[in-house]
């Protein structure tokens, strides 16, 4: 059904470079006819206007649907042959290459999936869920093709588990901004590969580098770059909460009856700081740790170098850590001497980190992030498309 009316606003809407409106039929789809305009096709290789035409096509692209229905837009192109070995297909600005529908088709696709799952971002533009994430995937590949506008100075590196079977993705970011590399597997080659994509003139202006206790993380980090190493004090806070839920194990499964009673379900009132406690918790807190000498003693360490991180002076943090080495080395309990011995090793990197004060507090919010996508997503099994949608939600 051919159809004139407001003809005018259609030809604004179909604006395109080259083509001029023609008319418009509606039935269960809305088919737009346009008319090229000239006898030149611009060559996508050089750029230049050619006249040499070996063939015109009559082409039919998916569009932006109008009233709820699906719109096709159908035109002729020319097959171009171009003094620069260039033989094929024009350029066509408003059609994304090598595909059949309108750039901005494409766009309002990307901006879909960058809010909803694929499932219904494919539901909302009235195309498979293959094609909602083969162009999702194909605008993210545009947006983070590389680091070439990205120059950090400061880095945190982490990893998340991807899937199960211990398999996981390495992730960079800016430390004070976003996620700004995703690689697989948290191996020195995995991270020696983001330095080499920055570049090495990049990778030697990094000075400080934010970690977990990893070996592989920080033999790439030496050899690539001058940063100093900064030892998360979340991981460390962590290694310290193990070792003190060992020793409650440890005390539970020797306690008598009443005091068993006592203790259970009292675990992460043992493992959260004294000052993040209200009144009530801490009373109970304190009954409970009157009965164990062991748990008590563990709990008083556990605070004393939780509280040290927290210390603004460099020089008393590293006074009173000596201080804490030697009231284990008194109590000789097993669990924190395996962690000290942990801490010396990496000394170096616990140093740092009360000159530099960053952390990788932050990358748990990007891994929930993550988690979320995952989720979603119910498990990518496309890793590279799974590492873009990293990039666009963390970013």
């Amino acid at each position: 059904m051919a159809v004139s009316k407001g003809k005018r606003a259609f030809a604004q809407l179909y604006n395109f470079e080259g083509f001029s409106f023609r008319e418009i039929s509606i039935n269960k789809t809305v088919i737009i006819r346009l008319k090229k305009k000239g006898e030149t096709g611009t060559c996508p290789s050089c750029g230049k206007k050619r006249r040499k035409v070996i063939e015109i096509k009559k082409r039919k692209v998916r569009d932006v649907n109008l009233n709820d229905k699906k719109c096709y837009i159908v035109f002729n192109a020319f097959r171009i042959k171009c003094n620069c070995g260039y033989k094929s297909m024009e350029k066509l600005d408003f059609v994304l290459p090598n595909e059949m529908i309108t750039e901005r088709f494409a766009e309002k696709i990307f901006h879909f999936c960058e809010k909803m799952s694929l499932t219904d971002a494919a539901k909302f533009a009235m195309v498979n869920w293959r094609t909602a994430k083969r162009i999702d995937k194909k605008k993210l590949q545009e947006k983070f093709k590389d680091l070439k506008n990205i120059s950090p100075i400061r880095i945190g590196v982490d990893e998340i588990a991807h899937e199960k079977g211990h398999k996981y993705l390495t992730i960079v970011r800016d430390v004070g901004g976003g996620v700004i590399w995703v690689g697989e597997k948290r191996k020195k080659e995995t991270l020696n590969q983001f330095f080499k994509e920055l570049g090495k003139k990049k990778s030697k202006k990094i000075i400080v580098a934010v970690i977990d206790m990893w070996d592989p993380y920080i033999k790439s980090i030496q050899e690539n770059t001058n940063a100093e190493i900064v030892f998360d004090k979340f991981h460390i806070a962590k290694k310290i909460n193990e070792a003190v839920d060992k020793i409650r194990k440890k005390e539970f499964a020797k306690a008598d009856y009443e005091e068993r009673l006592k203790m259970k379900k009292k675990r992460f009132l043992i493992l959260f700081r004294n000052k993040n406690l209200n009144d009530e918790k801490r009373e109970t807190l304190r009954s409970l740790l009157d009965i164990n000498k062991n748990l008590h003693i563990a709990y008083i360490l556990k605070e004393q170098v939780l509280d040290i991180f927290d210390e603004r002076n460099k020089t008393v943090a590293m006074q009173r850590l000596e201080r804490w080495k030697e009231n284990i080395q008194k109590t000789k309990m097993k669990e924190f001497e395996e962690v000290l011995k942990t801490m010396e090793h990496y000394w170096y990197g616990i140093e740092n980190y009360f000159t530099h004060r960053v952390t990788n507090g932050a990358s748990e919010g990007y891994n929930n992030k993550i988690n979320i996508i995952k989720r979603r997503a119910y498990g990518f099994k496309d890793i590279e498309y799974f590492k873009l949608k990293i990039l666009q939600s963390c970013s």
